[in-house]
């Protein structure tokens, strides 16, 4: 049986563990599907995964994501005022270093431990996760894509990194390619922000219309029968 831990609600306190947190929803869910990663809770990220999970465990499951409309201000927000020292990982070099000069902007006080763009082979991984432990990060971001994220985040763990990690997925390319944030406020106030990246992003295209539907029935089929056991775990 799989185990599936999701968390409800995001809280400053996780600032303080030495976990991985990542965010699930009916496109990502197909990568945990086939890798089932050990020691990393969700959060539910998107509406319809919230509202699903809610109805299938009898408890509220608030929708999460990694970006502007949710708990990526908050995060850093709260890192800068703890001093947390942030470290970044994800997107192409260009993408990267705009995401960091809009980062300073908005978090003049945020302490930069280092970052690193996503495309590195498996011999660069070793440096990348010594340049996280130099650094003495406190909060680790991870954009790497569903599946090879979850990994990097928990190696990171095993290979010394003592505080806490965040994927989120295709946040700092979105961010840094954007003309103030990524969702307008009208959009996000509508809940209309799947719609809106399809827009912005046609490859989403595929995501919602197929992988969506089908990953749905899955993960449907597998509670039924029992193959997958919800936890949900506090941070």
């Amino acid at each position: 049986m799989i185990r599936l831990d999701l968390i409800g609600q995001y809280s400053p306190a996780m600032l303080e563990t030495n976990k991985a947190f990542s965010f699930i929803n009916f496109a990502s869910i197909g990568s945990f599907f086939q890798h089932p990663p050990d020691a990393i809770a969700y959060f539910c990220d998107g509406m319809l995964m919230s509202s699903f999970m809610s109805k299938v465990t009898g408890r509220t499951i608030d929708r999460v994501s990694f970006d502007f409309t949710s708990i990526a201000g908050p995060v850093f927000s709260d890192a800068e005022k703890q001093g947390k020292r942030v470290y970044i990982v994800g997107a192409t070099q260009n993408e990267l270093e705009l995401f960091i000069c809009k980062l300073h902007a908005r978090y003049p006080r945020l302490p930069i431990a280092g970052y690193h763009n996503g495309y590195f082979d498996a011999p660069q991984l070793s440096a990348i996760q010594a340049d996280i432990r130099l650094g003495r990060a406190n909060v680790l971001i991870v954009g790497l894509g569903a599946g090879l994220q979850e990994r990097f985040a928990l190696s990171a763990l095993n290979a010394g990194f003592t505080g806490v990690a965040f994927t989120c997925g295709g946040f700092i390319r979105q961010e840094a390619m954007a003309n103030g944030v990524y969702y307008p406020e009208a959009i996000n106030r509508l809940h209309l922000r799947a719609f809106y990246r399809m827009y912005r992003e046609p490859h989403t295209i595929r995501r919602y219309a197929i992988d969506y539907p089908k990953n749905f029935l899955q993960l449907a089929a597998m509670i039924l029968r029992h193959k997958v056991a919800i936890n949900i775990t506090a941070p």
